[in-house]
């Protein structure tokens, strides 16, 4: 047998280690494409990871069994096998949408069956992927046939090299989440990727290509077979660790708003635990017999598992308001790098790792123990790892499957995490077993198989009863309770739950008998018994507006939350509604608990439920299907959600939607950043140019679209016919917002409605659009530590009001055929934002711009400039408030009055705007930055920096 040329290892582990960081991106990003043809449901996800772990285990178990050379070493192979992937990943974009287009023939031959079309899915992903994962799996037997050269290192290399890839998996979930996929796309991720998978199989060949195989193929070899309770072992072992998975995310949903780089620091927190199992068991085989490693340390996982549930709450992080309410200012509750570090990745790791790495590391020695314990010699070390991988890949993916698809909706989350608990006590005691079978066979006949398993029993005993002690209170209810949305500060009980494939779903009630429907750690929807819901408002909105005469046809409502909004528009004469939603749990509880707000959605038979992802609905319906598309999602930041506001979306929208059709689209102030509003709105224009902004809350906007070529026209008549209509909500016909004269069901009412007609909404800053490619809105749109900082709604909605232009209804008047009466509108329009967002009186500022233009003295000019600056500034609007503000200096304003007023000024919102405000500063001309106002702008800025540093800055070890 050949030895190992020196340097081999050094270079096959670096290599190995970026292909690990690169296999874990092309999980990432090529599960994510395929998402966007099947859709985002249970079901539909499961398939595609199914099919990408099947071809994985394939590769191992093929590699492990055949392709071993007299000539060639496995090193090449493996070089061979690392160009293959990058070929494929180069030529991914372009293969996706052929399958895409494929998809799209065969989706309404199966459609009517679910278990064909269960199967044209799987095989149409199996086929996709099969090339690709098929190389990566066969990469680590080839590996380590090429590199372990004898007997004594098997153990040690395997863990070594395992636990490598592994750590390498960590650095590309890491980088892929947080770095390539929001620079590059999803397509250039993929690309880029395969550019280094390409450079790592050249380098593997021009350096291995010289390297004699260590274990060369013998004529007449028959193929090692690996004994069959190794198997079943290993089976287990990958069934637990991913069900364990599942279920720990399912946890961590229940406190914490979905994102996804708490997604990619939860797989980087699992994979890195298990690298370092695997790690650990380098030295230990050296003194340890593997078997029993399983034997002591699978037993420990289940009390782990729940003795450490909790403890993320050591590491709790949240931004407070600290000092000035004017500043916004905030500070965390503990502080290590900096604010955007800490919020987005630090404060999740550490988290999270308390929570699972230490039963994840002790998972972790599992697979690398069982392969050291079925090989006996080097040479057949190959045949074993590809055998154990294949199924322990396997055991992964029917544990991924069946802890989210079976597991928890038919036990829950305790009893499920007790199920998983069984699996490791089982695998811990059949490995007993197995080492004291070995033992004897081998003539060790000192102690007794009985003998040598009571340690292990007593310890499964004590491990059992532990975990049935800590099970005794419901995981889920607690959780939701203590930490979630039914929190003590909430005020709000839990009535009922569900937990489901994809979403822990549930009721709460509040002391007025108010209901509220939550998903996660979200409230999708509520009512009030004594009050109007708003989302009456917006599901009324594309009725109301619908640019044609009569009623809309055919109505098409994208997540259903609590209902009401899609029950709406049932009090309008509609022909049929179809309602999509992702979540079971979702719709049987909004049926049950909303019945009485929903106008009979359960009962009406012109409505149709689907129970299907809504991006991928309408895109297999046919063009021309409905005349309205409305959508009641989760907040548009949540992961996933984008997909309902991408450019991609809204042209499927257009395609679906018949002339004269009407999108609407949700828009919540509280839950974006102003680059969100901007991105969401610009995306919905760029398809839709007559695009409007129609208020339907305090803090709740409608983007509202007309599939028109002329703009539209809204009739008195058919607006009238329709309040009718309308006004038969209970409680409508009494209500009025806050400080206005008109009834909301009035004309008047309606109308004030509109915010922002198609001319300003084309004059919003341009901004990069939403495309799936991208997923900025769940990445970033380049604010969103905004969001994350301001998570407070009053505080965080007040920063999204200011991307939102307002067009005088002077303006507006072109839509519509009935003369508007402008004053009174503006004065009912501005009444509620007055009280919400501080939004000045638009006569204030008209009759102040007046007095500007038509004064000719220079001091008379810059006292009405200075004045509209603060009218602009009430809002947070620094933009204009600073255009003004320069305009007052041109003409020479020095006052004190005036100092004071730009003072104010530079303090509002310091916070957020310092910088912004500095950098107006700089750029304004030489005589100007020496005059009395922005004296008085800097030292308040100063003064800003030097609090914040005090308060904030200092506690952190860089900003």
């Amino acid at each position: 047998m050949a030895r190992q040329a020196p340097g081999i290892l050094l270079l096959a582990s670096v290599l190995f280690f970026l292909s690990g960081a690169l296999g874990l991106g092309y999980q990432l990003v090529w599960v994510k494409k395929a998402a966007l043809i099947v859709g985002a449901s249970q079901i539909a996800l499961s398939t595609v990871v199914t099919s990408f772990f099947l071809g994985l285990a394939l590769g191992s178990l093929f590699v492990g069994r055949h392709l071993r050379s007299r000539r060639w070493s496995p090193l090449v192979v493996y070089g061979l096998f690392e160009i293959a992937i990058g070929l494929f990943a180069l030529a991914f974009p372009a293969l996706f949408r052929g399958v895409e287009h494929l998809y799209g023939i065969a989706y309404p031959i199966f459609q009517a069956s679910a278990p064909a079309l269960f199967a044209m899915r799987f095989g149409l992903l199996f086929i996709l992927f099969l090339l690709p994962t098929f190389f990566m799996g066969g990469t680590l037997p080839l590996l380590l046939d090429g590199l372990v050269d004898r007997d004594k290192s098997v153990g040690s290399l395997t863990s070594y090299l395992y636990g490598l890839n592994t750590a390498g998996a960590v650095a590309g979930v890491l980088a892929t989440g947080y770095f390539a996929v929001p620079a590059l796309g999803m397509n250039g991720t993929s690309v880029a990727a395969g550019i280094g998978n390409l450079t790592i199989g050249l380098v593997a060949l021009l350096r291995f290509a010289r390297t004699p195989p260590l274990h060369p193929a013998e004529p007449g070899t028959k193929a090692t077979r690996t004994d069959r309770l190794y198997v079943a072992m290993a089976f287990a072992s990958g069934f637990a660790a991913l069900g364990y998975q599942m279920a720990w995310a399912r946890y961590f949903s229940l406190f914490n708003p979905a994102s996804v780089y708490f997604t990619a620091v939860f797989l980087a927190v699992f994979l890195m635990a298990l690298a370092a199992g695997s790690m650990a068991l380098v030295p230990i085989l050296q003194r340890m017999a593997p078997l029993r490693i399983v034997a002591l340390s699978q037993p420990f996982v289940p009390a782990l598992v729940f003795g450490c549930l909790g403890g993320w709450r050591l590491a709790f992080h949240d931004f407070d308001k600290v000092g000035d309410p004017e500043l916004l200012a905030v500070a965390p509750t503990w502080a290590l790098w900096s604010e955007y570090t800490d919020a987005i990745f630090l404060s999740p790791l550490i988290q999270i790792g308390l929570v699972l790495f230490v039963p994840v590391l002790l998972l972790g020695t599992g697979l690398p123990a069982l392969i050291a314990a079925a090989t006996r010699t080097s040479e057949s070390l190959r045949a074993h790892s590809g055998s154990l991988v294949f199924w322990n890949t396997v055991g992964g993916s029917v544990g991924s499957f069946a802890g989210g698809y079976l597991l928890l909706p038919a036990l829950g989350l305790t009893r499920t995490l007790l199920a998983l608990g069984a699996v490791s006590l089982s695998l811990g005691l059949t490995a007993a077993w197995r080492e004291s079978a070995e033992r004897r066979s081998e003539g060790d006949g000192s102690r007794t198989a009985a003998t040598r398993l009571v340690p292990a029993a007593i310890l499964a005993a004590l491990v059992a009863a532990f975990c049935l002690n800590a099970a005794r209170t419901d995981v889920t209810e607690a959780t939701i309770t203590r930490y979630g949305q039914a929190n003590p500060n909430a005020e709000m009980r839990l009535v009922d739950l569900v937990e489901g494939p994809l979403t822990t779903a549930y009721i709460l009630e509040d002391a007025a008998g108010g209901k509220f429907i939550g998903s996660g750690d979200v409230i999708l929807a509520g009512a009030q018994n004594a009050t109007f819901s708003f989302q009456n408002l917006e599901g009324a909105i594309p009725a109301l507006f619908y640019p044609r005469p009569g009623t809309p046809k055919r109505v098409l409502g994208i997540a259903l939350g609590s209902g009401q909004s899609f029950g709406t528009l049932l009090l309008h004469p509609i022909e049929h509604m179809d309602v999509v939603d992702i979540s079971t749990e979702i719709v049987s509880l909004s049926l049950a608990y909303f019945s009485s707000y929903q106008n009979g959605l359960g009962r009406d038979p012109r409505v149709a439920f689907h129970l299907d992802d809504g991006r991928h609905f309408i895109a297999r319906q046919p063009a021309g299907s409905y005349d309205v598309v409305t959508t009641e999602p989760p907040p548009p930041t949540d992961e996933g959600v984008f997909a309902l506001y991408s450019y991609e979306f809204c042209q499927e929208v257009d395609r679906v939607l018949r002339d004269g059709g009407v999108l609407i689209n949700w828009l919540p102030l509280y839950r974006v950043t102003p680059g969100d509003v901007r991105a969401i709105v610009k995306t919905q224009a760029a398809v839709f140019p007559h695009t409007f902004l129609i208020r339907t809350a305090a803090s709740d906007y409608g983007v509202v679209s007309f599939k028109t070529e002329e703009p539209p026209l809204f009739k008195k008549e058919w607006l009238r016919e329709r309040i009718a209509h309308f006004s038969e909500e209970r409680h409508m016909k009494t209500f009025r917002w806050p400080g206005t004269v008109y009834p909301l069901a009035s004309l008047e009412g309606i109308t004030a409605l509109v915010m922002t007609g198609p001319e300003d909404v084309a004059r919003m800053p341009e901004v990069p659009l939403n495309l799936e490619d991208r997923q900025q809105l769940s990445y970033t749109s380049g604010d969103r530590q905004l969001l994350r900082k301001f998570e407070e709604p009053r505080i965080i909605e007040r920063l999204a009001f200011t991307a939102l232009p307002i067009t005088p209804f002077s303006e507006l008047q072109r839509y519509f055929d009935y003369s508007l009466p402008v004053a009174e509108l503006e004065r009912d329009r501005v009444a509620p934002m007055a009280e919400r967002f501080r939004a000045p009186d638009p006569g204030r500022i008209a009759r102040q711009r007046a007095r500007y233009e038509s004064s000719a003295l220079p001091a008379a000019k810059a006292e009405a400039a200075v004045a509209i600056a603060a009218l602009h500034d009430l809002t947070l609007a620094k933009g204009p408030a600073l255009e003004w503000l320069a305009r007052a200096l041109d003409h020479g304003a020095s006052t004190k009055s005036q100092a004071g007023v730009a003072r104010k000024i530079a303090r509002h919102g310091a916070a957020v705007y310092a910088s912004e405000v500095e950098a107006w500063i700089e750029a304004l001309p030489e005589p100007q930055q020496r005059s009395p106002l922005v004296a008085t702008m800097r030292e308040e800025l100063d003064a800003f920096r030097t609090w914040d540093r005090e308060t904030r800055l200092d506690r952190y070890w860089f900003e």
